[in-house]
């Protein structure tokens, strides 16, 4: 027998005992009977309203626990398409990527115009939500991908595969500049450099910064199909006084004109081909 059976039981010889003395004093019985009715509808409310709404709250718990698991698994495959589709489209993002993210002078990136641009991307080729839906028969509205998170964590996979493509790139007549300056940067790195591609609208006429040791490198890379001319140099010379660099280089695939050597002779200035950066 449970606690509620037990309890009813005592509760009918109480009310059993109330009657009796009702019967015998009458006026006594009447209060006592009064409270035992109070009593009742309060005992009422605790075993059968109170125990029903108990139940409710449970099965709303339930729910609750159920739909966010069931986000949760949304949210794994959400992010395993973005995964795919990332890997699938890497150098049109890359290269969107190279164009858009800029970095000021202490090197943090500004990502204001790569974001909504990758958005609208992915919006404009890939239909991930109807996708979900249609598989889940669900409405995946409560999902997206513009949230601090999912940003995040967009932008860190993707510049994850950037490194890992730089590293693997290799140089090709059909680089355009930007994948020409992030080829060189990643040369640098493979020869025992630390350096990056500044890709920045206030990089002062550097595309590429790299240290070793006590040397502080900065380089112009010129993706011209021309030998390259004196602007190069001058650049390199100005971006050596804003970076307090030790050492300058232009790089070029197809030479450079006469006096863009003798300006580069008269500022100590390097020119080199790409594939003598390991010898620097």
């Amino acid at each position: 027998m449970d606690w509620d059976a037990k309890f009813l039981s005592l509760f009918a010889i109480v009310v059993y005992v109330v009657v009796m003395f009702a019967i015998e004093f009458p006026v006594i019985g009447i209060i006592l009977l009064g409270s035992v009715i109070v009593f009742s509808i309060w005992l009422f409310y605790v075993l059968v309203i109170d125990k029903e709404q108990e139940k409710k709250e449970e099965i709303i718990r339930e729910s609750e626990k159920k739909e966010l698991k069931y986000e949760e698994e949304l949210l794994e495959e959400l992010t395993e398409e973005l995964e795919a589709i990332i890997k699938k489209e890497m150098k049109v993002i890359a290269t969107a990527y190279r164009k858009s993210v800029t970095s000021n002078s202490f090197g943090k990136k500004n990502y204001d115009k790569f974001i909504p641009e990758l958005l609208e991307f992915l919006e404009d080729n890939y239909n991930i939500f109807k996708e979900l839906e249609e598989y889940h028969d669900v409405d995946a509205g409560s999902l997206t991908i513009e949230n601090e998170d999912s940003i995040n964590f967009l932008i860190s996979l993707i510049e994850e595969d950037i490194e890992k493509l730089n590293l693997d790139s290799e140089y090709s007549d059909d680089m355009d500049p930007f994948d020409y300056e992030h080829y060189c940067a990643s040369e640098f790195n493979k020869t025992g450099w630390e350096a990056k591609a500044t890709q920045g609208s206030s990089d002062q006429g550097v595309d590429v910064k790299a240290t070793k040791g006590g040397i502080v490198l900065v380089a112009q890379c010129k993706k011209f199909a021309k030998p390259v001319g004196n602007k190069a140099v001058q650049e390199v010379v100005a971006g050596m006084k804003y970076y307090e660099s030790n050492k300058g280089v232009v790089i070029a695939p197809n030479g450079f004109t006469n006096s863009a050597e003798k300006l580069a002779e008269a500022n100590n200035i390097k020119l080199i081909h790409h594939n003598e950066i390991k010898d620097l």
